[in-house]
Order: C-alpha cells, then sequence, then structure tokens
C-alpha cells in the first residue's frame, strides 16, 4: 500500500506541474488596470496623463472652461513613452482652459 499512495501523490504532482506549464503568461496574469500613472496640466490649456506599466489602456479627460462635459485624449497603452492628451484651447475657443483633469484606465 505505500507504494499506491506515492504513486498517487507523484501523479497528481505530475498533473500539477502540466497544468502549470501549459499556462501561457496571458492566461495566468489577472486583468489589470494600467499602473505608475500620473496627469498634470500644461500652459492651462493642455491635460495630459502617462502609464508606464500594467496592463489595458488609459486616456486623459479634462474639464475645459467652455463645456460642462468632458473631453477626452485618445486610448493608449501603459507605456515609457506614450502619453494621451487633450487641448482645450482650440481653434473654436482659442482662450479655453483645463478646470479638471483626470485618468480613465480600462483593464486589459
Amino acid at each position: 500500500m505505500p507504494n499506491r499512495a506515492a504513486s498517487i501523490v507523484l501523479l497528481l504532482a505530475a498533473t500539477s506541474l502540466s497544468l502549470t506549464v501549459g499556462t501561457t503568461p496571458a492566461e495566468a496574469r489577472e486583468p489589470s488596470p494600467p499602473t505608475n500613472c500620473v496627469s498634470g496640466v500644461d500652459r492651462r490649456a493642455q491635460a495630459w496623463a502617462m502609464c508606464k506599466s500594467g496592463y489595458g489602456t488609459f486616456r486623459v479627460w479634462a474639464r475645459c472652461n467652455w463645456s460642462a462635459s468632458k473631453v477626452h485624449g485618445p486610448w493608449m497603452r501603459p507605456s515609457k513613452f506614450g502619453d494621451s492628451s487633450v487641448f482645450c484651447a482650440t481653434s473654436g475657443n482659442p482662450a479655453g482652459i483645463v478646470m479638471a483633469y483626470g485618468i480613465e484606465k480600462r483593464d486589459g
């Protein structure tokens, strides 16, 4: 009987190992939003956001002095070099300034 118990333990260990080895990195990670993010305003007219790590996508949002609704920058993937930005100063609103801003994130 001890050999049978040892065989069962070895079989379970081998099955567990094969399941672990067969999992791809994309399947192994939990969906999570971008991390290591910062945002700010440049010359009162442009809002920007950058996320350097994590998964998913992010974009900046801003509330301009000429609108009660938010304007949004493009969705971006986390990167050390790319940012999402939006201008409140436009040809139609040259005196536009950022009144509020932030970051929207989506899980990846």
